[in-house]
C-alpha cells in the first residue's frame, strides 16, 4: 500500500462543502464568506466578548482568547434567522461538528463553549430592529464521550477557566462530575446509561471524541439519546456539538455518520443545510515520508494552533510504532484509507484529469452496471489509446422522500448508451444485468433495453461481451448462475487487480474526475474470491454504493479485450489492426 498522501490540487476535484485556504493550500469546510458584508447576523460577537471578559487560561492564568478560527465558528454557530411566523429568533445550524488535529485545542473550546452556555449570554433576544443576547433560564450542559474519563476531561478543563472572580460574580460550585450555579444551571456529565440519560431537558450538550463513538462500544446510543434530547427543546433552542479528530473511515463512528450527513447537504440531497462543519485538513496531495511535505501539512492542519511545537508534532507523525492511518488522522486531520479499502483512495485522486476528455471518434469500451431501484445504475467508458476512464452517466436513487418509489430511468440510460455508440467508435460494449423484475410486467426490468441494445449494434461491434454459439454482443453477467460467469469472473477480478497496480504502484491511470466515479471508489471494499481479490460493498445492505467502480474496472477490462482481439477494428477507417 502507497504511504503517499496524495490528493490533486485542483480545487475541482474538493469535496462538496471544501474550499482551498489561499494562504496555506488547506482545505477548508467553514463556510467563511470571503466578503465580510455577506457575514450574516449573529449573536456571536456578544458571545466572544463576554467569554474573553470573564474566562481564564485553563494553564496560564490571564484572560482566556479564541483563536481566529475559533471566532469565526462561534459567530456562524450564532448566527440567527427570523421566523416570520412565529416572530422570532430561529438558528441558523442545528448541529455542529469541530474536527482538528491532536493538539489544536478541542477540549478548551469545547470548555468554553460549555460555561458559555451555562451562564453566558447564549440566546437570541429581541425583534427585527433589537437583536440581543441573553443567558439561558435554566441551562443544562451535558458532556457526553465514549468513556466518563473522556467526558470529565472537558469539565476539569472548563473548572481551571473559571477563575476565582467568576465564582465571586456567579456563586459557581465547581464539582468533579458537575459544576452548578445557585440557579440551577449546570454543566454536567452524561452517564453512559441510555436509560437514565434519556428525556433530560438539555439545553446544550457536548459529544467529545466522537471519532471513538461506534455501535461495538455503545457511542452510537448515547449519541442518538443527546441528539433526541436536544431535539425536542422548545422552540428549537438546544443544540449539540461534535468535538473529534478525523474519523477512520468504515468504522461507522458518529463522527464519520455526522461527516456523511455534511456531505450529503452540501452535495444538495437533503432539504435543509443545518450542520455546521468546520475543519482545517492538510492538502491530501502531501506526502508523509517526504520531510518537506509534512512539515508543510502540519504547517497547514495547525496554521490556527500557534502554541504547538511542531518540530515534535512532526517527529509523532513520523514515529515508526505509529501506524500511518493514525498519523495521517491525528496529525493531518485527513481522512486515511480503510485497510479494507479496495485501493488506497488518494493515490487514486492524485491521477485524476479533468482537463481531459474524449474526441469524436475516440476508440473506446463502455461498460453499464444496471440496477433497479436500490443500487445505481451506472456507465463508464475507456479510451483504447490511453486508458483514460471517462464517466458518462450514473443514476441513483434521491435522498429521502424523494426517493421513494424511484425506479433507474430506463429510457435515459437506454439514449445515453446510444449517444455513445453514435459518438464514438465503440469496440467492445459489455452490461451486467440486473435479475430484477418489471412491477407490472414480471418481465426482467432490463431486458427490452439489452434486447434493442444487442439487435441494433451487434454488426457494429467487432468485439462481442460474450462471444460464441448463443452469445451476446452486450451482456457480461457476473451473477454466478449464469453461463461462463465463472469466466467473466475470473476476467473481472484480474482485471480489478490489475487497476490497483497502476493506480497504488505504477501511477498510470488516468480518469475524469467525475465525483461520483469518486465517491464509488472510495466506498469499494477488497472482496476475495476464488480467483484473487476483486471489490464490493461494505456489507451486502450497505447504502455506500461502488457501481461506478465496478463500471470503471468492466471499461478497463473491456479495454483489454478488444485490445487483444483479432476481431478489433475502426468502423468508421475500416482499418484493421
Amino acid at each position: 500500500m502507497s504511504t503517499a498522501i496524495s490528493t490533486p490540487p485542483d480545487a475541482a476535484l474538493l469535496l462538496p462543502g471544501y474550499y482551498l485556504d489561499p494562504l496555506t493550500g488547506a482545505w477548508l469546510s467553514l463556510p467563511w464568506p470571503a466578503d465580510l458584508a455577506d457575514l450574516p447576523l449573529s449573536i456571536g460577537p456578544h458571545v466572544i466578548r463576554w467569554a474573553e471578559s470573564n474566562l481564564s487560561h485553563h494553564l496560564y492564568g490571564g484572560p482566556w482568547r479564541f483563536t481566529i478560527g475559533q471566532r469565526r465558528f462561534l459567530h456562524l454557530w450564532y448566527s440567527v434567522r427570523w421566523d416570520e411566523r412565529r416572530g422570532r429568533w430561529r438558528w441558523a445550524y442545528r448541529s455542529g461538528v469541530k474536527r482538528g488535529a491532536k493538539g489544536t485545542g478541542k477540549d478548551p473550546f469545547a470548555a468554553a463553549w460549555s460555561i458559555i452556555e451555562m451562564c453566558g449570554p447564549c440566546l437570541p433576544a429581541g425583534g427585527l430592529d433589537d437583536l440581543h443576547a441573553v443567558p439561558h433560564g435554566l441551562a443544562l450542559v451535558q458532556i457526553a464521550a465514549n468513556s466518563e474519563a473522556q467526558a470529565s476531561d472537558v469539565l476539569r478543563v472548563a473548572n481551571a477557566m473559571i477563575g476565582a472572580d467568576m465564582v465571586d460574580e456567579y456563586g459557581v460550585d465547581k464539582g468533579i462530575t458537575r459544576t452548578l450555579l445557585p440557579t440551577g444551571a449546570r454543566i454536567e456529565l452524561l452517564t453512559f446509561s441510555e436509560r437514565s440519560s434519556e428525556g433530560d431537558p438539555a439545553t446544550a450538550i457536548v459529544l467529545n471524541e466522537s471519532h471513538h463513538m461506534t455501535y461495538s462500544s455503545g457511542g452510537q446510543r448515547l449519541a442518538g439519546v443527546a441528539r433526541r434530547n436536544v431535539g425536542k427543546s422548545p422552540d428549537g433552542l438546544a443544540r449539540l456539538i461534535e468535538f473529534t479528530n478525523a474519523h477512520m473511515p468504515g468504522e461507522g463512528s458518529v463522527a464519520e455518520e455526522s461527516f456523511t450527513a455534511w456531505q450529503a447537504q452540501v452535495a444538495g440531497k437533503t432539504r435543509r443545510q443545518d450542520i455546521l462543519y468546520d475543519s482545517r485538513e492538510a492538502a491530501p496531495e502531501l506526502r508523509l515520508h517526504v520531510e518537506e511535505e509534512l512539515e508543510v501539512g502540519i504547517a497547514q492542519a495547525y496554521a490556527d494552533a500557534i502554541w504547538t511545537d511542531r518540530e515534535r508534532i512532526r517527529d509523532e507523525a513520523q514515529d515508526p510504532r505509529v501506524p500511518l492511518a493514525d498519523s495521517i488522522r491525528f496529525y493531518l486531520n485527513a481522512l486515511p484509507t480503510n485497510e479494507q479499502a479496495w485501493v488506497e483512495s488518494r493515490a487514486f485522486d492524485a491521477l485524476a484529469r479533468p482537463d481531459l476528455g474524449f474526441d469524436q471518434n475516440d476508440e473506446i469500451a463502455l461498460f453499464l452496471d444496471c440496477s433497479k431501484s436500490t443500487d445505481a445504475t451506472t456507465l463508464a467508458a475507456c479510451r483504447l489509446s490511453d486508458g483514460l476512464v471517462v464517466g458518462l452517466g450514473g443514476w441513483q436513487r434521491p435522498h429521502g422522500d424523494r426517493g421513494t418509489g424511484w425506479l433507474a430511468p430506463r429510457e435515459t440510460v437506454d439514449a445515453t448508451v446510444r449517444l455513445a455508440m453514435e459518438t464514438y467508435d465503440v469496440q467492445w460494449f459489455g452490461i451486467d444485468p440486473s435479475p430484477a423484475r418489471d412491477d407490472d410486467t414480471e418481465a426482467i426490468y432490463w431486458q427490452s433495453v439489452i434486447d434493442g441494445l444487442h439487435q441494433d449494434f451487434q454488426a457494429a461491434l467487432p468485439v462481442w461481451a460474450s462471444p460464441g454459439a448463443g452469445g451476446s454482443s452486450v451482456v457480461f453477467d457476473m451473477r454466478l448462475s449464469s453461463r461462463g460467469a465463472h469466466e467473466r469472473m475470473r476476467q473481472f477480478t484480474e482485471q480489478a487487480q490489475a487497476t490497483v497496480i497502476e493506480i497504488e504502484e505504477d501511477g498510470s491511470f488516468l480518469w475524469d474526475g467525475n465525483p461520483m466515479l469518486r465517491l464509488h471508489v472510495h466506498n469499494a471494499r477488497r472482496r476475495p474470491n476464488r480467483w484473487g481479490v476483486g471489490l464490493g460493498k461494505r456489507t451486502r445492505d450497505s447504502s455506500d454504493l461502488v457501481d461506478y467502480a465496478v463500471s470503471m474496472v468492466g471499461a478497463r477490462l473491456g479495454r483489454r479485450l478488444a485490445m487483444n482481439s483479432t476481431k478489433r477494428k475502426t468502423k468508421r477507417s475500416g482499418k484493421v489492426y
